[in-house]
């Protein structure tokens, strides 16, 4: 009998899968460079909206916070309505929120239609993972997949700043926001025309867990945000920790309890699924907090300019964007394992050379570290993807996603809060730098440990386990 894809035989399925698949990438890419490329235009948004500085910081924050509170929530609800229609409601709500930014009179007006980008964002994330895979099953398919989702999220990353900054230049702020819609209405035709809808799943709708898991990751994205500016001490950090692990807690005892549980026992109980999420979190954690250090290193200590900070990433944007494709032919032909611990050493190699950088070190020698750094991200983001959604039972697939996005969105939340307090002291910035950077170096020396020791070898060519 032919394997079935979300109601359709393989072969219609082989048929769309590239068209539908680019359009799920377009959606990626729009969400990811949102995440960048507002932040060079918040000087404009000041001059012409007259906000307070607190606003503005939200104006970026509040689509962080929503887009990392329901990621969870999200897979939940690709696994019971199907990816395609999840995925379909996110862009269409991407799509009228840009439009709200882009019209906004407003700072709060733009700071809810910011927070309703961010919604949009969070049906869309995981979604697009679990996509990925079940489009994708054989497994040199998916891993090439994943290598293209990679490279569409690294290039997103990189050219942010940049499309923001000639946009702004040479049109309007707002320009920003309107340039999402043509991609979010070319994603959606492609989306609904080339891949099918997929089978509802009946079932109990796990609301305390949905609420309290909304709750708690909401809490954790405003402390490690507020921890940089106010300080670990500060009453509003240390009540949104409480409120954290006061909400993580209660997750705990309602999923034991419930019988349709959000967090299905039989994926957070797998302890390879959860090594593979761990991975993930360190790689998150040493990519974003490195990259933060690294941008004041550059202007602090080498006396580079913003434009200049940004053309010395250079070497790190190449390999990230065509990095991925590389690695995921690795992934395809069965070396997941092996291409996972080979981004953590050549991540642990990276922040090594970068902590003995000083304000004299030649650059050609800051852009090996970089290279090797973009080659940690490029070999270990498409590899753990792989990883998990493997390990993961078919029918958990966007749960499994949400779980996935959900410790990469900490971990670069994380990242920045602990590796940015390490060097807040401008006078003895170049030891928190080294201390911050070793600290990373160890990071990715356990996410090593944990990619060879608690991950299998897959087999070459094998295929993905029946569930």
């Amino acid at each position: 009998m032919a394997e079935v894809l979300d109601g359709v035989p393989e072969t219609g399925a082989r048929r769309r899968t590239g068209p539908g698949y680019l359009g799920v990438l377009l959606g990626v890419f729009t969400i990811v460079l949102d995440t960048t490329i507002v932040n060079v235009a918040v000087p404009r948004i000041e001059q012409d909206l007259h906000g307070t500085v607190t606003v503005l910081q939200w104006v970026v924050n509040g689509y962080n916070l929503m887009f990392a509170a329901l990621l969870l929530s999200a897979g939940a609800l690709a696994d019971r309505l199907g990816g395609r229609r999840v995925f379909a409601i996110g862009l269409v709500a991407f799509a009228i929120a840009s439009l709200a930014c882009g019209f906004a009179p407003t700072p709060l007006t733009l700071v809810a239609a910011r927070a309703a980008q961010g919604i949009g964002a969070a049906l869309m994330l995981p979604t697009a993972l679990a996509l990925a895979t079940q489009l994708h099953p054989e497994p040199a398919a998916r891993g090439r997949a994943l290598g293209r989702w990679a490279a569409v999220a690294g290039a997103a990353t990189v050219l942010g700043p940049v499309v923001g900054g000639g946009l702004v230049d040479t049109l309007s702020w707002r320009a920003i926001f309107f340039v999402n819609v043509p991609v979010a209405v070319l994603a959606l035709v492609l989306l609904l025309r080339n891949i099918p809808p997929g089978a509802k799943r009946e079932g109990r709708f796990d609301l305390g867990g949905q609420l309290l898991s909304v709750l708690a990751l909401a809490a954790i994205a405003v402390a490690l945000t507020e921890a940089g500016p106010r300080g670990w001490g500060s009453a509003v950090v240390l009540l949104a920790l409480l409120v954290a692990f006061g909400a993580t807690a209660g997750l705990v005892l309602v999923e034991r309890r419930t019988r349709a549980p959000m967090l299905p026992p039989d994926l957070v109980g797998r302890p390879r699924f959860t090594a593979a999420s761990l991975v993930g979190l360190v790689l998150s954690v040493g990519i974003y907090g490195q990259m933060f250090v690294l941008s004041l290193y550059f202007q602090h200590e080498r006396g580079a300019s913003a434009w200049e900070t940004g053309l010395s990433f250079l070497p790190f944007a190449a390999v990230t964007v065509a990095g991925p494709l590389l690695a995921g032919r690795f992934i395809g032909a069965g070396r997941a394992r092996g291409t996972l611990v080979f981004g953590q050493l050549t991540g642990l190699a990276a922040s090594v050379l970068l902590a003995l950088s000083g304000p004299d070190t030649p650059y050609w020698t800051v852009a090996i570290g970089l290279v090797l750094l973009g080659l940690c991200q490029s070999a270990s983001q498409p590899a753990v993807a792989a990883t998990a959604m493997r390990e993961a039972p078919e029918r958990h697939a966007g749960i499994a996603s949400g779980v996935l996005t959900s410790a990469r969105q900490v971990g670069s939340v994380l990242g920045v809060a602990l590796l940015g307090g390490l060097v807040s002291d401008e006078r003895e910035f170049l030891s928190g730098m080294h201390v911050a950077l070793f600290l990373v170096a160890a990071l990715f020396a356990v996410g090593a440990v944990l990619a060879s020791a608690a991950l299998p070898a897959e087999a070459r060519g094998s295929a993905r386990a029946s569930r």
